[in-house]
């Protein structure tokens, strides 16, 4: 959910493009950069263990066509994730990074009805050995927007999901409605959802909620694992816009689930058993509930 989260969201940004395509003068920006560094500290077993993870999303169009009947626009992009813990832990390592390429083709339908091609492949390991297929991470989903409003545009996204918990077949809501001239609430359910009230013309005040899901394969040991981070999470959140293209966002919050555990590979649920995952016996398990802090710069283009 957390890698869907920023492509979802250029999926909304889409729909409200290509609603204004025939009024404005000027490109819509479509690229954008956003470095993110989230950090949550666990006492547990009488120890304290530090998480950090810095995050970098890059966003950017390869194709795009607004002037015919059905504009089109295709984007890629990557993001890096990192997973570096500090204190004393029995994991079998400190230190998890992954890769992740997306690609979006977005198809408008009409003005109020578009179609998005979504695809993702994800590395995540701690690199201590070279990476073969059972290593890739594959999304695949098909998503259907609509904007019957210029203050408000919905889809749904079908995702086909294989991770190294099993493979999956979610579906996927995602909403963007602005509610007043200060009220606006976004959300990919259930990766994040934001209710926000705009104090004034640059910065913004509100609620957030989200949930944060990261697997990375641990080679350390004679084991063939892979370590799973959950994180259920909920705060304040505060929004700057520096410039027209800057903008600073910050995130206060406490988590009430959180999950590190690591996983024999061969523990894996059905294809219809994504309510099963809680029933995978983890080698090693931190359960420990902690206050997180976000901070995130982006930059649009």
């Amino acid at each position: 959910m957390g890698i869907l989260l920023p492509v979802l969201g250029y999926c909304q940004s889409v729909d409200s493009s290509s609603m204004r395509k025939k009024f404005t003068t000027t490109a819509p920006l479509l690229g954008g950069v956003n470095v993110t560094n989230i950090v949550a500290s666990i006492d547990a077993n009488g120890n304290s263990l530090t998480m950090q993870q810095p995050i970098v999303d890059l966003g950017f169009p390869v194709y795009k066509d607004f002037s015919a009947p059905h504009p089109i626009l295709i984007k890629t992009g990557i993001r890096y994730q990192g997973l570096f813990l500090s204190g004393k832990q029995n994991l079998g390592g400190n230190a998890f990074q992954s890769i992740t390429v997306p690609v979006l083709l977005n198809y408008s339908l009409s003005r109020t009805t578009s179609i998005s091609f979504v695809g993702l492949a994800t590395v995540g390991s701690d690199f201590k050995r070279s990476i073969d297929a059972d290593d890739i991470l594959y999304t695949a989903g098909v998503r259907i927007g609509f904007r019957p409003g210029k203050s408000f545009s919905y889809g749904i996204t079908l995702a086909y999901i294989s991770n190294y918990s099993g493979k999956f077949l979610l579906p996927i809501p995602d909403i963007d409605w602005t509610i007043s001239n200060k009220l606006s609430f976004t959300g990919v359910i259930p990766a994040r959802a934001s209710l926000k009230y705009r104090l004034s013309e640059i910065q913004s005040l509100g609620i957030t909620g989200s949930l944060n899901s990261s697997m990375y394969r641990l080679n350390e040991g004679a084991k063939d694992q892979y370590i799973h981070l959950q994180q259920n999470s909920a705060g304040l959140i505060y929004d700057l816009k520096l410039t027209k293209r800057w903008k600073l966002n910050l995130i206060a919050g406490h988590t009430f689930s959180q999950k590190l555990e690591t996983f024999n590979m061969d523990q894996k649920v059905p294809f219809d058993g994504f309510a099963k995952l809680n029933d995978r016996v983890a080698n090693i398990s931190y359960r420990q509930n902690s206050f997180i802090f976000q901070g995130g710069l982006s930059y649009v283009f």
